[in-house]
């Protein structure tokens, strides 16, 4: 499925940056944007091949794009990051965040470490790439963040990750808030299960068949499904939608 709908270029001259775009959800975000004009930054924690395969899809659609090593847990890397295209391009106008992780425990069963993984990197990676953006977006600038459907259940195995979430879309409105005035839109979209590799590593088959199974359309999301709907959100047509969290998951929840 291709990650745009439409061959403008609406996006020239932009600056934007991807965290975590060198594969699944974030790599078709990064390709929405590339393919719209934008110069696209992606960054990856770890997996060069993959952030490498990416960034030559991103350079063949025409793109001036990079991949960056940069870990969203650090604040001192983001920070980094920010200012390094800063110097390297003079301006940020588009932030994508995605990096995330799941842990399917009841609570009572989640050690100390389960916890701090899960708050690493849902939470504290959010925050870290969402202070950066307030610092350094232009006027008029986008950010969207990833959460989860799931933040509107919070029972079960997903109660932590989906508490974890639950507080990244609260600092979205937050931040939506202070930046209004600047012409700053801050967003968050809340996929269901996508069929990608984040998925199936902390699924069973037989869980990934249940949830196929649950959803009106009998299919999985697909990153293909979600691209537009971030790439519509840092558009200059959505500027008047801001603080909110946009649910995309084929009315399965």
């Amino acid at each position: 499925m291709s990650v745009t709908t439409s061959t403008t270029r609406d996006l020239e001259g932009k600056i934007a940056v991807v965290i975590g775009g060198s594969r699944n959800q974030g790599a078709a975000f990064a390709e929405n944007l590339a393919a719209r004009g934008a110069t696209t930054v992606i960054t990856y924690a770890n997996g060069e091949a993959a952030a490498k395969e990416t960034l030559d899809k991103l350079l063949a659609l025409g793109a001036t794009a990079e991949a960056v090593r940069s870990d969203a847990r650090s604040s001192a890397q983001t920070d980094e990051l920010f200012e390094g295209v800063l110097e390297r391009h003079g301006r940020i106008d588009i932030v994508v965040h995605t990096p995330g992780a799941v842990i399917k425990k009841p609570l009572a069963d989640f050690t100390d470490a389960d916890f701090d993984h899960l708050i690493d990197l849902n939470t504290r990676s959010a925050f870290n790439t969402l202070r950066a953006a307030c610092r350094h977006l232009a006027d008029n600038g986008r950010y969207v963040v990833l959460s989860t459907t799931l933040t509107s259940i919070m029972t079960g195995p997903y109660g932590l990750y989906s508490g974890s979430k639950a507080a990244v879309e609260r600092m979205v409105l937050a931040a939506a808030k202070e930046l209004g005035a600047r012409g700053i839109t801050v967003n968050a979209v809340a996929p269901g299960p996508i069929d990608d590799d984040f998925y199936h590593a902390a699924e069973t088959p037989e869980s990934v068949a249940a949830a196929t199974q649950r959803n009106p359309r009998n299919r999985l999301g697909l990153p293909g499904d979600i691209a537009p709907v971030v790439g519509w959100l840092v558009s200059e047509e959505a500027g008047w939608v801001s603080g909110q969290t946009v649910r995309a998951n084929g009315a399965m929840f």
